[in-house]
């Protein structure tokens, strides 16, 4: 985000100036919600200090807060809540806003603290400033170890980031722009370097609306200070710039360039459509990592076993091995003179009957010997029995988790992830940090319950597709009517699916909703996916059988070939 569609925003944000904070969110580790009631009615102010997409709003979206709070957001609170705003400001145009807020101290004095957001990238940065101008916490903090030229820390005094001193453009007039145009070769690196607000990329298509370079030096100077006064009063053209229907950069200006845009009423709708999707998937992105990287290191545990575990079972030879020595020496005690280290017997099991060399521990008798045979040959066979009974359970867990991997790409929300992480708790691969700091374990159930995707076929029947094990658990096992059709893809991990329209079932619907089952899974990207269908009514679920895990009988199968533009005409 650029000084100047920041600038067109931090003009909208006058409105809210003498509102009154009713609540603080913090949805994520580096995003602020704040819910504002003002003379013009509610909105809602987001500030995010993501390094990809920082960004400062009006906003109507709603967010669902974390399940515990941050001690940030809990600082936010105390400071703000109930606090007016008294003003916006960018200073000098450049990507810092500061928002001026009236509060109360501990002792009911009235003072005047800021909240300063830095939009710059990945140092930017949401900043609780006091009157004094000491920093009294920040979203990010940058210790001696992160920056050696500025800290942001408690307790000290707070800086604007460094930055070249430029010109702010909407204090200049014709002659200050004729003058650095003038003798520049490439005109829009000029403004660039000279005025605040905006990047070589902004100032050319700038350039290029008012006219250059068909138009002179002293006219486009001209309609530069028209363009930055009218700016100032409010009068901008908020545009998102799009490349095959995606948009690619925003701007307060139609652009002239042949670079096809759509217009909005306002910048921040502008802003909340460009970053519309982005932010949800580097959101859900950044935050399933940690779980992934706990699915997966336990993932990596389990094949280790599974190796173990196998090498076990198809040791059975050896072990037979042992218990032939054993026999063997028993058989010819009397022929084996003490403190021998090998036994030359005849194996009178093979056929012909073979000379056999036995290794001996010269320490022993041939009776212990043969006793020591024995009892290893006891413990190898004991071995292996547990390592069969194992080997099946921990293949189970193993199929559940990379399960349980495949549903983190199905996240769309708070819940989702909330739902996954209650698994993760449950099957101990993670703590709950609220249980072990002896805090209510209530919290997460603020939370709603998921949602399945939502389709219809093209004959109008609903589809319903699972996104997570809980989900799919709900689906089949409370949602769906025993005559409702189940789907899923044949011996791969995948979403369950419900047509929810009882007995005769559409081949049309039915192969829609096959599509479905074949898209949502692990086998997305192969030719052709089989995937088994039946009646919901013999799908059953084990005795502790882990979340999603099913059993069914009666099905039937079909094989279809995964097409994203056949999903997109089913989206209710």
């Amino acid at each position: 985000m650029d000084g100047l569609s920041l600038s067109a925003v931090v003009y909208e944000l006058k409105a809210i100036i003498g509102g009154r904070i009713e609540k603080v969110q913090q949805p994520e580790k580096d995003e602020l919600v704040i819910a504002i009631h003002s003379a013009v009615g509610g909105s809602r102010l987001l500030i995010s200090a993501s390094p990809e997409n920082c960004r400062i709003v009006l906003t109507d979206e709603k967010k669902a807060s974390p399940a515990e709070a941050p001690a940030f957001l809990m600082l936010l609170r105390k400071y703000l809540t109930g606090a007016r705003i008294v003003s916006v400001d960018q200073p000098n145009m450049d990507r810092v806003v500061e928002i001026g807020i009236e509060t109360y101290s501990d002792l009911g004095d009235t003072v005047r603290i800021r909240l300063v957001c830095e939009i710059m990238g990945r140092h930017s940065n949401i900043i609780l400033v006091d009157g004094e101008g000491l920093v009294i916490d920040a979203i990010k903090r940058v210790s001696p170890s992160v920056s050696s030229v500025r800290l942001v820390l408690p307790h000290v005094r707070y800086g604007y980031p460094p930055s070249k001193e430029k010109l702010d453009p909407r204090s200049a007039d014709a002659s200050v722009f004729e003058k650095v145009l003038v003798n520049a070769v490439k005109p829009e690196a000029a403004l660039s370097e000279n005025f605040y607000g905006l990047s070589p990329a902004v100032a050319r298509k700038l350039l290029t609306s008012l006219g250059w370079p068909e138009c002179g030096i002293g006219v486009l100077s001209e309609r530069l200070r028209g363009f930055y006064s009218d700016f100032a009063q409010g009068r901008f053209t908020p545009c998102v710039v799009t490349a095959d229907g995606s948009p690619v950069s925003m701007l307060p200006f139609a652009p002239a360039d042949g670079s096809a845009y759509d217009r909005y009423n306002t910048m921040s709708e502008a802003v909340c459509a460009f970053y519309l999707g982005r932010a949800a998937e580097e959101s859900i992105k950044r935050r399933t990592s940690s779980y992934e990287h706990v699915i997966r290191n336990a993932i990596s545990k389990l094949e280790r076993k599974l190796s173990i575990f196998s090498a076990a079972i198809s040791g059975e030879e050896e072990n037979e091995k042992l218990r032939l020595y054993g026999e063997l020496l028993t058989a010819n005690l009397y022929a084996i003179p003490p403190h021998s280290s090998s036994a030359a017997v005849l194996d009178y099991y093979s056929d012909p009957p073979a000379a056999v060399e036995i290794p001996l521990d010269p320490r022993l008798s041939a009776a212990d010997n043969a006793q020591k045979y024995y009892t290893k040959y006891r413990k190898a066979k004991l071995a292996r029995q547990h390592a069969l009974d194992m080997r099946g359970k921990t293949a189970d867990e193993l199929s559940y988790l990379e399960e349980l991997l495949y549903t983190l790409t199905c996240c769309e929300g708070e819940s989702e992830l909330n739902e996954i992480r209650q698994e993760l708790i449950a099957g101990g691969y993670i703590s709950d940090d609220a249980a072990r700091k002896g805090k209510r374990a209530a919290s997460p159930a603020k939370l709603p319950p998921s949602k399945p995707y939502c389709f219809r076929s093209r004959d109008g029947v609903d589809i319903l597709v699972g996104k997570n094990n809980r989900q799919n658990d709900r689906l089949t096992l409370s949602v769906a009517a025993p005559e409702d059709t189940w789907l899923h893809v044949k011996d791969t991990h995948g979403s369950h699916v419900i047509i929810k329209k009882g007995s005769n079932i559409p081949d049309t619907t039915l192969y829609d909703a096959a599509m479905l089952a074949a898209y949502y899974s692990k086998a997305r990207g192969s030719a052709t996916v089989p995937v088994d269908h039946t009646l919901v009514k013999y799908v059953k679920k084990p005795s502790g059988a882990k979340p999603g895990m099913v059993i069914y009988s009666h099905q039937r199968t079909v094989y279809v070939t995964p097409d994203a533009e056949h999903i997109k005409k089913l989206m209710k």
